[in-house]
């Protein structure tokens, strides 16, 4: 059987900075102590002509960096990947120009592919036929919802007939019988001899579709084997996982992660091996801080009258000037705080609190990622926030006034295929009480309970639907989904531009036209709540 894709020791490591700013001083100055991030590290293995494989794994366990991996967009930190063939991606709105239409879009990818004006003519109406999406076909793609993207995307990379087929959860949104198209599709190319790698959530696509499964665990390859020897251990993995109290669970996570950062002592080894001697002193890090130098000096001189003898003396030449001694002024600093009386948006994760303006004294108080509460005013280093249990002060960058935050095009109706069976069925109707009294919740619902939120705001409960009521005044201001499936911007068809993220990118935010979405993939919630 014929080697189709080869894995050595491969290892994707990312290094962390806090603000942008530490990134470029990374360049010029690297910190020793910063270790990095392993996506996924010393991955092995062997895949074979004609093969399906699966990759299942709990979220951050590192699949989608697999299918970037195999699909050459990011490149290995260390190790080897060897391929007998063309990838192509097949991911929701992966390869897709948010402004071009749907047409232009299959044209574009086929043309990144290599196929010809000709090419694409004579497979254009299979591709639209396929995608089935109408008359969008001539729209913007950003106009299109995530069950569309996935599918013209899945249509264009299942005619350009690539020789190696990756899958990133393309198959989680989408109709029934879109799905079936999709597998259809997915059997021919298996029937053809192609080999495809599936990367899915769902146990159920997996057992159908794949010969053998990987199973990557917080970015090491735990187990590869036999479909039904790896589902059948993943399975009482998960059982195991879920039976954590949720103070187990987080102290679980937090272990792995730790473990994925630090150096790899074998990629050392393997580095040196390469370069077959000791980095040099004159690197490439202080090649461009010599430049770099050289270059603010020159700046420097412009401003001089002497810029040769100044350039050459490094400024030691004194001028026939009297300098004027500086004085400190005395006048005390304005601390008062500008009136603002508008909603603001929790954007930093975990927030800081404080009961005092001088913010000497903290609080302990929750206030999750992606909250409203309500600005009272503002100045250059505090803002002063109004919650349900009282007034304190945070600084300026945890907190969003919402005003300056522009609303997208993007409604309820693109979160539907993500939230759970028990919520999907009846979710309009559910969304239909988003604004309504409490009066009208109670009545018209039924098994309601009452319970409180860490910020101190009322829960109406329905434990059936999986879904939550935040009241605020008598109203249902918020709905909270429960056990949704991870949510990426991506996926969505938005940037890091469009929405606010918290820093490990578990959580993220976006505003709409009438709603504002906070989606925490750490406990599965889909919180929408009504832009006041």
């Amino acid at each position: 059987m014929k080697l189709k894709v080869s894995f050595r020791n491969v290892s994707k490591q990312y290094f962390l900075y806090k603000k942008q700013s530490d990134k470029i001083k990374g360049l010029f100055f690297p910190n020793k102590n910063n270790k990095g991030f392993f996506a996924v590290r010393s991955v092995s293995f062997d895949v074979y002509e004609g093969e399906t494989i699966g990759f299942v794994g709990i979220n951050g366990s590192g699949k989608s960096t697999m299918s970037n991996l195999l699909a050459k967009i990011i490149p290995p930190t260390s190790g080897d990947i060897d391929m007998d063939g063309q990838p192509s991606l097949i991911a929701i709105a992966a390869g897709l120009n948010n402004q071009l239409s749907g047409k232009d879009n299959i044209r574009l990818k086929c043309l990144m592919m290599g196929l010809t004006n000709k090419e694409i003519d004579d497979l254009y109406d299979k591709i639209v036929e396929f995608a089935d999406i109408g008359d969008f076909i001539d729209q913007p793609v950003k106009s299109y919802s995530s069950g569309m993207k996935s599918r013209l995307g899945f249509a264009i990379s299942a005619y350009i007939d690539p020789d190696i087929l990756i899958i990133d959860e393309a198959l989680s949104v989408g109709d029934q019988t879109f799905y079936q198209k999709c597998v259809d599709r997915i059997t021919e190319f298996k029937e053809q001899g192609k080999t495809i790698f599936f990367v899915s959530h769902s146990i159920g696509q997996i057992q159908k579709i794949c010969d053998r499964v990987a199973w990557m665990h917080y970015g090491e390859l735990r187990m590869f084997d036999a479909t039904d020897k790896v589902v059948e251990e993943y399975k009482e993995f998960v059982n195991w996982f879920n039976k954590l109290s949720k103070k187990e669970k987080q102290e679980y996570q937090m272990e792995q992660k730790e473990g994925r950062k630090g150096v790899h002592k074998a990629e050392k080894v393997t580095r040196y091996k390469e370069s077959g001697q000791k980095r040099s002193f004159f690197g490439p890090a202080f090649q461009v801080t010599l430049v770099t130098a050289l270059t603010i000096l020159l700046a420097l001189s412009m401003f001089s009258d002497r810029p040769l003898r100044t350039l050459a003396t490094f400024g030691a030449i004194t001028l026939n000037k009297t300098e004027v001694p500086q004085t400190t002024s005395s006048k005390p600093k304005d601390t008062s705080l500008k009136k603002v009386d508008q909603q603001g948006i929790v954007v930093e994760d975990p927030i800081t609190v404080y009961k005092d303006q001088a913010m000497k004294k903290k609080v302990d108080v929750t206030l999750s990622f992606g909250q409203e509460v309500q600005a009272v005013g503002k100045n250059k280093k505090t803002v002063q926030i109004k919650t349900a249990t009282g007034t304190y002060f945070v600084k300026p960058d945890a907190l969003q006034i919402s005003d300056e935050l522009k609303p997208l095009s993007i409604g309820s109706g693109q979160f539907n295929s993500y939230v759970s069976p028990a919520s999907a069925g009846s979710y309009e109707y559910l969304l239909s009480f988003l604004g309504k009294e409490e009066s009208v919740l109670k009545q018209r619902m039924q098994s309601l309970s009452s319970v409180k939120s860490e910020q101190g705001d009322t829960i109406e409960r329905l434990t059936t639907e999986k879904t939550d009521y935040v009241i605020q005044n008598g109203q249902a201001n918020a709905i909270i989904f429960r056990e949704i499936m991870s949510i990426s911007p991506s996926t969505l068809g938005l940037t890091e531009q469009n929405v606010w993220m918290n820093e490990k990118q578990t959580k993220f935010a976006v505003k709409g036209e009438n709603h504002l979405f906070v989606i925490d993939n750490e406990l599965h919630t889909l919180t929408i709540s009504v832009i006041k």
